[in-house]
């Protein structure tokens, strides 16, 4: 969080050489002093198109412009102007009306992720609070999101199985003449975990993984090539663990992270 635009664009490009198609910004990063928007953007998607070179595919690279009004949408602008091919905005820090403002925007042509940062003032109280298929799913698609980070229950994320399924079909099921929006299962997930993701919602997602990639003993790339070689084992209808037996970067995933759920340090 707390990194120069440098660093963002040697870790984008890390991520993105060794096979991921989308690479997000932090969530608590978008316009500080030290790594603004304009700098970041500049030199992440020299990166990014040097990856896509290299490995012959596209990488999107949602910029994260959460702000102020109307800061936000002067820097979605300005982003997209320098060469932003996804933007990627806190929903429920900015309110949903200045989002829905934003995606509608006939001028911004690119994809918009919609983080769920803060969504435990939301969903976090046992007695108050609002359903969590209502705020990290049907609203935001509502809204106009394109992808929805989605909390998923064998990661870190404290979410029962129920609302998990509850917010991908919300993000889902025809519902009048708005689109689908794309789900991205995300928290604590590594590649342990693509085989019961696929499972339970199904192929058409986006897996979301921040440390299982990162902090991969080889490297980012490795991470990455590890989660690649993970996706590539199960739509190959070929199970995780057999498939390391002969890929080095998730053998070396599945030695650290295993296939269980993320335990957290207490």
């Amino acid at each position: 969080t707390g990194h120069t635009a440098d660093v963002t664009a040697d870790l984008v490009y890390k991520a993105a050489v060794g096979g991921c198609d989308v690479v997000k910004d932090d969530e608590l990063i978008s316009n500080p002093i030290f790594n603004t928007v304009e700098e970041r953007i500049t030199k992440v998607m020299e990166v990014v198109d040097r990856a896509d070179s290299e490995k012959g595919e596209k990488t999107l690279y949602t910029i994260n412009i959460s702000n102020r009004l109307p800061d936000m949408f002067e820097l979605a602008d300005k982003a997209i102007e320098l060469g932003a091919n996804a933007l990627m905005v806190n929903y429920l820090a900015t309110g949903f009306e200045p989002f829905r403002k934003l995606a509608e925007d006939p001028s911004i042509k690119v994809p918009i992720l919609a983080h769920m940062d803060f969504a435990g003032v939301y969903i976090g109280g046992e007695w108050t609070g609002m359903t969590s298929m209502l705020v990290l799913a049907k609203l935001p698609r509502i809204c106009g999101a394109d992808i929805v980070v989605t909390p998923a229950p064998y990661g870190k994320a404290e979410i029962l199985d129920e609302r998990f399924e509850n917010n991908l079909r919300a993000l889902r099921f025809p519902y009048q003449h708005i689109k689908p929006t794309l789900p991205m299962p995300s928290g604590g997930i590594t590649v342990g975990m693509v085989e019961t993701c696929v499972k339970d919602a199904g192929k058409d997602i986006l897996i979301g993984s921040g440390g299982g990639i990162h902090a991969h003993p080889d490297g980012p790339t490795a991470g990455a090539k590890a989660f690649r070689q993970a996706i590539d084992a199960v739509m190959q209808g070929v199970k995780v663990k057999d498939y390391a037996k002969d890929h080095k970067e998730l053998g070396v995933a599945l030695g650290v992270w295993g296939t269980g759920k993320t335990k957290l340090i207490e």
